[in-house]
This record gives structure tokens, C-alpha cells and sequence, in this order.
């Protein structure tokens, strides 16, 4: 079951000097599968309420058991005059292939007091000169009696926790936790009696009511039978045999006169094909309808290629209505091209109605090099995010486009995948993988 939880700011300190504010919290995993956790921290005025910076954390998995500290991308910078208290707010969804809708992740707010530097005037209000790291720290070390004033301890929580110092173990405790506690991971022989059994509903170990845990678009009804799923999720592998030129809902044509063909598979990738071009704007192209979706969100499109040369080599790759070596008119995708004079550059692209929109950033390509292409529209459709992964499932780039997203009605766009060269004859990319995923409820 997947849990990953925020656990404690460990930054910013409860009182900082007036300059650039660093945001940090822990973030634990405490299942036993892998999550990747998207959020971002919210500072709000004490005073006035007001929400005054937001920053995003960049992506990250956490596996079984990892423990992170994660940062702000931009640090907060207070406004000036300084002596001003604000609080701090972390929010986020953890998500994987089982829970694709993913899990909350919340941090309550923690208030901090943003002081002029050096830390106010001397001697009046000058308290904090001799508290921790002041410019006149006062150390009771080695002095003996007792303090008049009762001492709040160092925060220590996670000495007690698992792996901790001084852990603290509930073995042998009698009594029940306040909190849920997550049941480890089992089958149904733990349950003392049949788990998908309707008629044992109620009955101690019996009927859960829970979603088949092998497919999330697949759950289960009352009576333990298979539901039809409301979501969409089409996928190809191309181990189909030679010559075959359909893979439903996609079908493959040449661009001018290129030419598609297969390879040997390995271990990781069977079903290759390989893509090449015999002249200049010759290629092959492999799609849906052009008018097959319309977005309006919670899709998702996975594609796994590898490019074989870079000078001339254009691909687009995602939810578009490309044809031939035209750019989309409508869709959300990925284009491999020359940015600024450099082969191989990868950045992610919105169309609508022919007014297109790309990512600030780029990530420049290496050949003979597998990859994974992600666009991902948000359940709004006011923002798609675009991540390539390295074969081995490391994130390598992502960035977002919020503009010229296609969702109008005469937007409706097709799902395809366009490899062509601009120079020549040219092995271009080897191609392994394509999918398309709505996990929106459809009503059919």
C-alpha cells in the first residue's frame, strides 16, 4: 500500500536573519513500493494572511523505506522592512503505477520570525544576540543548578523512530495505537476465511471490497466479478510479425519513402523496430485519427525510442495531429529537433489551432540511448508536464506548458509518432514502445 508522508520541516529555523529563506522538509516512505512524489511549499503573512511565494519541489521516487530531505526550487525572499512572521505550508501527491490517482501528502504550517540583520539592535530587544549561533551565544555548558525557567527539549522525534538512537519499539505493549496502523502486505491465506467471498462480507478476515490489485482500471463489483473499466489505456510493443503495418489504434505509413523495419530484441525491450530515412524528409510515421481525442484531462502518453543519428533528425512524439513532416496544428507532445543551432534537442510542445507554445528548457539527446517520453496532462487541462526518463527509470528533464492547450471543441487531436530526417539517408531511431492512458471516469 502506498504511504509516503512529510514528517517535518527541517528548514527554515523558527527565527532567520532578513535574506533569502531556504525551504526543506523529510519526506519518509513507509511502504513497500516506490512512489513519485510531485508538491510544492505555500508561505502566507502571519499577519495578513496572504499568500506571498510558492515553489515547487522538483520530481523524485522514493523506494521502499527511503527517507529524503527535499527543497524548495526557489528559495523565499521576504519583502522588506524586515521583523515580520510567516508560516510555511507543504502539499503534495505521491503516485505510482498501482495508485495512479495518488495519495495526499500535507505538512501543517509552521510559523517563522524574519529579523533584520544582525538579528535587531544592541543593547535594546537584543535577546537573540546571545541565543543559539547569536554574536554573543551564551553556552550553559559546565555551569551546574538548575535553570528558574522550565527547558524545552531539541526536537528529537526521529530519534525515537525506526532506525533512530534511542527507537522506540511497541513490542510486548498491551493496548490499541490511536492511529491506523497500514497492515503489512498479504495474500489470502492470511484471512481466515475465502477473501472474495460476497456472502462472508462482515465476517472477521472475509470480503475486503477492495479493487483488483493487479489492475487499477480493472476493480472489482459487489459480487467479486470484474467490472468494465471506465478509463482508456491502448498500448503496443511492435512483436508483431513482418510486414504488419497496423497495430490497433495505431497504423504505420512511410513519409516519402522511408522504411520500417524490425530488429533483434533484448533483454529489456522485445518487439524493436527500426525507423530509417532514404532521402531528404523521408521517414515513417505511426498513428491514430487526427480527430481521436479531445483533451480534457487526466490523459497520459508513454513512448520508448532511441535515436540512431541527430543531425536532420526530427521526431514528434505524443497527442497530435501531425501528417508528414507538417508540425501540429492541435496536441500536446514532445519534438526532437535543432534548437539554436544544436541537434538532438529535445523539448516538450502545446498546439492549439495552430498557435503553438513550448518549454523553457531542453534536454539535448544522445544517440543509441534509450528513452521514455511522458506527457501528462493535468485533471484541469490547464497544464501538461512532459518528463524523459533514462531506460533504467531515472527522471533525466521535465518542464511544463501551461498555453495553447488543445480542449475546444475543433481542437480534437490524434496520438502519433512522426520520425523523419531533414539531410538524408540515415538509420534514424529505433522505436519499442507506445501507449495512451485516460484515467478519467468515462461515461459510455
Amino acid at each position: 500500500m502506498l504511504d509516503i508522508r512529510a514528517v517535518a520541516y527541517t528548514a527554515p529555523a523558527s527565527e532567520v536573519d532578513f535574506a533569502p529563506v531556504s525551504l526543506t522538509v523529510r519526506l519518509v516512505n513507509y511502504a513497500d513500493e516506490t512512489g513519485l512524489v510531485s508538491a510544492g511549499f505555500r508561505i502566507y503573512n502571519g499577519s495578513t494572511g496572504l499568500l506571498v511565494h510558492q515553489s515547487d519541489i522538483t520530481p523524485l521516487e522514493l523506494t521502499k523505506g527511503q527517507t529524503a530531505d527535499v527543497s524548495a526550487l526557489t528559495d523565499f525572499s521576504p519583502p522588506a522592512p524586515a521583523d515580520d512572521t510567516y508560516f510555511v505550508v507543504f502539499d503534495g501527491v505521491a503516485a505510482n503505477a498501482l495508485v495512479p490517482d495518488g495519495i495526499s501528502i500535507h505538512l501543517g504550517s509552521f510559523y517563522f520570525d524574519v529579523k533584520p540583520a544582525p538579528l535587531g539592535p544592541i543593547p535594546a530587544g537584543h535577546a537573540v544576540t546571545h541565543q543559539d549561533t547569536g554574536i554573543d551565544e551564551v553556552s550553559v555548558t559546565g555551569l551546574s543548578g538548575l535553570l528558574a525557567d522550565p527547558q524545552t527539549p531539541i526536537l528529537h522525534h526521529l530519534e525515537h523512530e525506526a532506525g533512530g538512537g534511542d527507537e522506540v519499539n511497541v513490542s510486548g505493549l498491551a493496548g490499541e495505537l490511536t492511529d491506523d496502523q497500514p497492515p503489512k502486505a498479504h495474500g489470502n491465506a492470511a484471512h481466515t476465511v475465502t477473501f472474495e467471498d460476497q456472502a462472508n462480507k462482515g465476517v472477521a478476515g472475509g470480503y475486503c471490497g477492495l479493487p483488483n490489485p493487479l489492475n487499477p482500471l480493472l476493480p472489482l463489483r459487489a459480487d467479486g466479478t470484474a467490472d468494465f473499466p471506465t478509463a482508456y489505456f491502448e498500448r503496443c510493443d511492435f512483436s508483431a510479425r513482418v510486414g504488419v503495418t497496423v497495430f490497433p489504434p495505431w497504423d504505420a505509413s512511410t513519409i516519402a519513402s522511408g522504411a520500417f523495419t524490425t530488429l533483434a530484441a533484448s533483454p529489456n525491450h522485445p518487439g524493436i523496430w527500426r525507423i530509417t530515412s532514404v532521402a531528404a524528409n523521408s521517414g515513417y510515421q505511426i498513428r491514430t485519427a487526427t480527430h481521436t481525442f479531445l483533451i480534457s484531462g487526466d490523459e497520459s502518453s508513454d513512448i520508448i525510442l532511441r535515436p540512431q543519428v541527430l543531425l536532420g533528425l526530427v521526431i514528434r512524439a505524443g497527442f497530435s495531429d501531425c501528417s508528414g513532416t507538417a508540425d501540429a496544428t492541435d496536441g500536446c507532445y514532445f519534438e526532437i529537433a535543432q534548437v539554436g543551432g544544436v541537434d538532438g534537442t529535445l523539448l516538450g510542445k502545446c498546439a492549439a489551432a495552430g498557435v503553438r507554445s513550448s518549454t523553457a528548457t531542453s534536454i539535448v539527446l544522445v544517440t543509441n540511448t534509450w528513452y521514455r517520453l511522458r506527457v501528462s496532462v493535468n485533471a484541469a487541462a490547464n497544464l501538461v508536464t512532459f518528463y524523459c526518463f533514462s531506460e533504467a527509470g531515472a527522471l533525466l528533464w521535465t518542464d511544463t506548458v501551461n498555453a495553447n492547450i488543445p480542449t475546444a471543441a475543433g481542437q480534437e487531436t490524434g496520438h502519433a509518432l512522426h520520425v523523419f530526417s531533414s539531410s538524408g539517408s540515415a538509420w534514424l531511431a529505433d522505436i519499442d514502445y507506445m501507449s495512451i492512458l485516460i484515467l478519467r471516469a468515462l461515461t459510455r
